[in-house]
């Protein structure tokens, strides 16, 4: 019995051991680098918040946080690693609405995972509008002055998109839509950086571009922007209007950054990420920074508030694809 009382001695040491240890493990996040992963090359709108971000969290975590840009597939590849990475806390993703509404149900072949369901929602992080440009060498100096040139041209009017399926093209068309049932042939182009080119070329007549993409062009003056598809105005382009007042209702739309990490990571570890975000995005220096390259940050959320956004997103997208059809495969 001496014997037995002993051995279940040992093993009670031995377990408390191994639930203090993973209880100081916990406690101790991070002690190792952080990555946040990026779908996209560097320079668009997710890999220059990454950025900003992580070099503010390398301050305030006390350890390195490097951003790993893992371009393809309309950041479906990056999302799928994510998915299934080890859910530590040591690698999340900065995400957006291509890679998390619009892949998943526009091209489930290249999104082999469930944007909700296969993910930790952390902190929101910011958003940048859409904005309906023009060529600085078209004549359109008003939505009114385009809209009577789709009308009159439909038969060879066009726009430009950063490729199909993919968010400015949805941009393209709910406006189009909404303002009218007008129609233009769609020009896609691979990336954002080439479509504004060709907009600065004059290759189409227009085209609805994510605002952190379009800033350059738009401060150099090689295009014009005409309305902005934002719920608010923006200081970056203070004086363009907001579609909503121009009378095309129903036509708001942003690419947003949400911070997101691989389902099932602890509680704890979540919320110490959500914390540390949340007062990076609070800070006037890393605003001014994100501002400037056209990305607004978002009111602080909790994780709970962080999901609710994200699944509200991606049922609005599903009800545009419901509603635009076949506009979208063009």
């Amino acid at each position: 019995m001496k014997a037995m009382n002993r051995v279940l001695a040992a093993c009670a040491s031995a377990l408390a051991l191994v639930l203090a240890a993973t209880t100081l493990a916990r406690a101790e996040y991070p002690d190792r680098p952080i990555t946040i992963t990026v779908g996209f090359a560097p320079g668009g709108t997710s890999d220059v918040a990454a950025r900003i971000l992580a070099e503010r969290l390398t301050h305030s975590l006390k350890v390195a946080v490097v951003v790993d840009n893992k371009p393809g597939a309309g950041g479906s590849i990056a999302a799928a690693a994510t998915a299934t990475a080890t859910p530590d806390g040591y690698r999340i993703m900065l995400s957006d609405p291509g890679a998390f509404a619009i892949n998943p149900i526009m091209l489930p072949q290249n999104a082999r995972y469930d944007p909700v369901a296969d993910f930790t929602p952390i902190a929101l992080v910011g958003q940048s509008p859409l904005v309906l440009v023009v060529p600085a060498s078209k004549p359109f100096q008003t939505i009114e002055a385009l809209n009577a040139h789709l009308k009159a041209n439909a038969a060879t009017a066009s726009y430009a998109s950063s490729g199909p399926a993919g968010i400015t093209q949805f941009g393209a068309e709910v406006y189009l839509k909404r303002a009218g049932s007008l129609t233009a042939l769609h020009v896609p182009y691979r990336g954002g950086a080439p479509m504004m080119e060709a907009l600065t070329k004059g290759e189409t007549d227009f085209g609805v571009a994510v605002l952190a993409s379009a800033v350059p062009q738009i401060s150099a003056g090689s295009v014009r922007a005409l309305a902005l598809a934002s719920p608010s105005a923006t200081p970056v382009v203070a004086k363009v209007p907001q579609l909503e007042q121009l009378g095309v209702k129903g036509a708001t739309m942003t690419s947003w950054v949400i911070m997101i990490g691989p389902h099932g990571m602890p509680a704890e570890i979540t919320a110490k990420l959500n914390a540390a975000i949340n007062e990076a995005i609070k800070e006037p220096d890393v605003r001014d920074r994100l501002l400037k390259a056209g990305i607004e940050t978002y009111t602080p959320a909790d994780p709970a508030g962080t999901g609710a956004y994200l699944k509200q997103e991606v049922e609005r997208y599903r009800g545009y694809k419901d509603e635009l059809g076949e506009r979208l495969t063009k």
